[in-house]
């Protein structure tokens, strides 16, 4: 099956808004306001809990893109350098500028682990990631031996182990995948959108999907409303589960969106160009605005918990998440700008190409000797 790695102005928007979407989860489970709403209630706590429900595909959307487009691609040393390369500028430079300012007490330990974030665990995502992109190949293999029926009954199974099952009894914990924030769900995210990569055939309608990426949200947060106002806790208990990344509503809202943005279609050459040029900046917008630094400085400056008594604050903090982004973006582009070429330098390329064949051929030359013994 010949498939296409171009960029697809689709899902760059939808990388864009899973981005967006991640900035406004901070500003709600980072900023306190998420704190605030259960002590304010009426309202602001059915708006904030809407909001914080239909912020949980963000990054389930940001592993199925990924997903998605490795399904088709070789594994390459360079993309980890450049990965690691970007990753230790941003912890680096700000752990640096945090010292300088007086908010981080100064320490060579902690400046030298700025070069180790994924042992150091500085960026969760980042560290899972790299673990989901060391195994890529393998999933590959698995994905292209397996015909549609196997593959969809293997997406079930999953499904029902990672997802279901703690959705429906949150003490269950035989299948435990961190919340969403393990390797084995971003192993299941992986081969569902495998399935949709090689299965599924967009009918370019996306309003309906669109209506239940909302409309699932809007039924979690009501149970979440009425299960508090009729005081049951173990159905609080329960609703409070289904707002993680590996929950049932979740995937499904996950599903809709993912499939949704395969359906639209922009044929705007213009806005393909912004779309397509914004898109790859968005990895620096996690690291700058989620710097273990950077972050509780941003919210505590924020302070957005105090604003909402005020009948305007869903715009106030929708300006501060779009303001974040544009800043952040402008910041890496200016990054890319001046060490892009660093991140490509012929060099680079060179000595990662030599690590990649050596390893190639010293493995064969293991199962070599291990074939021979046999």
């Amino acid at each position: 099956m010949s498939i296409s790695n171009k960029r697809d102005a689709n899902l760059d928007l939808l990388r864009i808004i899973s981005m967006l979407l991640i900035i406004f989860l901070h500003s709600i489970d980072h900023s306190g306001v998420l704190e605030q709403a259960d002590v304010c209630g009426g309202g602001i706590y059915a708006y904030v809990r809407f909001t914080y429900a239909l912020c949980q595909v963000c990054v389930n959307c940001y592993i199925m893109l990924s997903g998605y487009y490795l399904l088709n691609s070789k594994f390459h040393v360079h993309k980890l350098v450049a990965l690691w390369m970007q990753v230790v500028f941003y912890s680096f430079v700000l752990r640096v500028l945090f010292m300088i300012m007086g908010r981080h007490a100064f320490s060579i330990v902690s400046l030298l682990s700025c070069f180790v974030p994924v042992l150091t665990g500085r960026y969760w995502f980042v560290t899972i990631y790299v673990g989901l992109y060391l195994l890529f190949p393998f999933l590959n293999k698995l994905v292209w031996a397996m015909n549609k029926k196997e593959h969809t009954l293997m997406n079930i199974c999953l499904f029902v182990l990672f997802s279901l099952s703690i959705s429906i009894y949150p003490s269950f914990m035989g299948m435990n995948s961190g919340g969403g924030w393990g390797i084995a769900w971003f192993v299941v995210l992986y081969l569902l959108s495998s399935w949709l990569r090689l299965y599924y055939t967009p009918k370019n309608k996306p309003a309906v999907l669109v209506a239940v990426f909302v409309c699932i949200p809007l039924i979690m947060s009501a149970s979440q409303i009425g299960a508090r106002a009729a005081g049951i806790d173990i159905f609080q208990c329960i609703i409070s589960n289904w707002y993680r990344y590996d929950s049932v509503p979740v995937y499904l809202m996950t599903f809709a969106l993912f499939a949704a943005f395969l359906n639209i279609r922009i044929e705007n050459s213009y806005m393909k160009k912004i779309i397509c040029a914004v898109a790859p900046l968005t990895l620096g917008v996690y690291l700058i605005h989620a710097h273990a630094d950077v972050s509780p400085w941003l919210w505590e400056t924020l302070n957005l918990p105090q604003y909402m008594e005020y009948t305007c604050f869903p715009l106030l903090q929708l300006m501060c998440v779009v303001v974040i982004f544009i800043v952040c973006i402008a910041i890496d582009a200016l990054r890319r700008k001046i060490l892009g070429k660093l991140e490509n330098n012929h060099v680079v390329w060179t000595f990662c190409d030599r690590i990649s064949t050596k390893s190639a051929m010293l493995l064969k030359n293991i199962i070599d000797i291990r074939e021979a013994e046999r």
